[in-house]
């Protein structure tokens, strides 16, 4: 069994190998399968000087080469997850997306200035200083991603070959709207990326271009697993853990949580609140750029939530939307 700072062996043909991140997330995990046909990758890492680094080393360590990795999953189009997938087509690896993530992936890290997003922000109340600060965080991203020119698809439902497992796709909309994990039913684990993170919640945000509620969208994918309940589960960030059942309970616990302080904080104001003061109110001056879009997009995810349920009322003629309780 090799076991390295970087590299754990969780099965005779799988590896976990983790990457740094520039960010207060720290890493990410991506996993490894071996076959005879060669290696599958699931997730590709962000490609910072460090991760690139990191990986080839990793790679080292099992005796391995780039063009040995004949396929790589993409469970979504965060950075972290999609970051590397052209590196990797470029080595000769077919990489797999849902298509319906691919348009917003090539929006994302391609070129265009993202006018969407400073507009989402500033409607939300957030202001010039914060919307400008976040599209160039996102663009100093932009030199960490490589996409492939061609994707290949999955579609929920699909049984794919990862060499000598077979993995089931299931769509898990919520942290991305197309995100999926691969289900090995035969070794009873789910590799997961980021729907079910053992210490910290994903983030559930709305944004620009997104499907409408992205809060009900996961609160439904968390019922998808009821027959996996006694799965191994291999997360993106964090240890492998094995009592999901606990862990899904948990998770709906910590949304109920934030839509219960999101009604406070809406009730209290005389005149209704904004997304952005409810993220103060949570946050204060805590967060950096970068994690104030995070905040800003699970809040107004949360309000909308709400106010698709009934609960809240959005002002639709103000150029900054404040949201009131329904009746004020």
């Amino acid at each position: 069994m090799i076991e390295t700072q970087r590299v754990t062996q969780l099965a005779a043909d799988c590896w976990r190998i983790t990457l740094p991140l520039p960010f207060r997330l720290r890493e990410v995990n991506l996993y490894l399968l071996r076959a005879p046909d060669g290696y599958t990758l699931i997730d590709t890492g962000l490609g910072t000087p460090e991760g690139r680094a990191t990986f080839a080393s990793a790679l080292e360590e099992l005796g391995m080469r780039e063009r040995d990795i004949v396929r790589a999953f993409v469970t979504h189009m965060h950075p972290d997850h999609i970051g590397m997938s052209g590196r990797r087509a470029d080595a000769g690896a077919r990489v797999l997306l849902m298509a319906e993530e691919e348009p917003r992936a090539r929006y994302v890290w391609g070129t265009q200035w993202l006018s969407s997003w400073a507009e989402f922000t500033r409607a939300h109340g957030a202001g010039e200083d914060i919307a400008e600060g976040i599209i160039e965080a996102v663009n100093r991203l932009r030199n960490f991603v490589s996409l492939p020119e061609r994707f290949e698809y999955v579609k929920d439902g699909d049984v794919v070959d990862a060499g000598s497992r077979k993995l089931r796709v299931v769509w898990t909309p919520g942290h991305s709207d197309f995100h999926y994990v691969l289900v090995d039913d035969a070794s009873r684990a789910i590799f997961c990326g980021d729907q079910l993170l053992p210490v910290i919640t994903p983030n559930i945000g709305l944004y620009p271009e997104c499907r409408p509620n992205p809060l009900e969208d996961y609160l439904w994918s968390l019922t998808r697993f009821a027959r996996e309940s006694s799965y191994a589960i291999y997360p993106a960030h964090g240890a492998p853990y094995d009592t999901l059942p606990e862990r899904i309970a948990r998770l709906r616990t910590h949304h109920q949580a934030r839509l219960d302080g999101v009604v406070s904080q809406v009730k209290a104001a005389a005149n209704g609140t904004t997304a952005f003061e409810i993220v103060k109110h949570f946050w204060g001056n805590r967060l950096t750029t970068h994690e104030v879009r995070f905040a800003l997009a699970e809040i107004v995810a949360h309000l909308e939530y709400l106010r698709l349920a009934g609960s809240l009322a959005r002002d639709e003629c103000a150029a900054i939307c404040r949201y009131s309780s329904v009746g004020r």
